[in-house]
Order: structure tokens, then sequence, then C-alpha cells
């Protein structure tokens, strides 16, 4: 059961978010560009339920022009996005090769979503919470 739970959070990652019209046209969604009401600090709480691996989400988060601008140093290389309807895309990487990739739903001071790795084969769900925290960089 562990397996099949792992294989579909990998196939969720590679997938990535699209929307599809009712002709079954893939448009691609795009971030908005300028100050967005998700701008801030964020902190992350993270469950690991497939496999076994470090945390690979950091626990801290600054959200800056609707992108992922830093984090708390967990990962040396943050990318990501965040869309008009809040949706999050987001990716953390470290110097041990680690990958993480998450995705969900950013409203108003709280986010949820889902998490994976395909390099440490593992996964599970993320919480956020908006506010000013001394660990987030600037």
């Amino acid at each position: 059961m562990k397996r099949i739970s792992l294989l579909v959070l990998i196939a969720i990652s590679f997938t990535g978010p699209s929307l599809a019209q009712s002709n079954n046209t893939r448009v691609a969604r795009t971030p908005a560009v300028g100050a967005s009401g998700y701008d801030g600090a964020w902190t992350f709480e993270t469950t690991t339920t497939v496999g076994n691996c470090p945390a690979l989400v950091p626990n801290y988060v600054t959200i800056r022009d609707n992108r992922v601008a830093s984090t708390d140093g967990a990962s040396n290389n943050p990318w990501g996005y965040v869309e008009s309807d809040g949706t999050i895309v987001a990716r953390f990487s470290d110097q041990g090769g680690h990958l993480a990739r998450a995705n969900g739903h950013l409203r108003g001071t709280d986010g949820n979503g889902a998490w994976s790795s395909s390099t440490d084969m593992c996964g599970g769900t993320w919480r956020a919470r908006r506010g000013n925290t001394d660990h987030a960089s600037q």
C-alpha cells in the first residue's frame, strides 16, 4: 500500500498544475506579476506520510512578488511561485542533492497541500500559516 501511495505522490509531482479547458486543450498557468496578497513570511509544518526521510520542506518561507524569495536556510536553492488564486508551486533542494516539490493552496493567512521527494522516495502533507517570524529571510 505504501508503494502505491508513493507512486501516486510521484505522479502528482510530475504532472504539475495545469488547467484543462472543455475542449481538452491544456493551458499553462502563469504566476501574476507584482505585489500579491500572499507576500510575507510563512511558517510551514510538514508531515511525512509515505517513506522515511529528513525534513525537506523548509520551516520558514518568504514570498515576495508572488515568488518564493527565500527560506530559513534548509534549502539553498528555493524556487516557486504563487498564482493569483493562491495556488502555490515550489521546489526546494539542498547541497546534499535532496529535492522536494510542494504544491497546494494559500488562502488568507493559512494554506495546505502536498509535498513529495523523488530523490528520497517519500512525501506527505504541509500546512502553512502567515506571520512575522524571526527566522524568515527578508
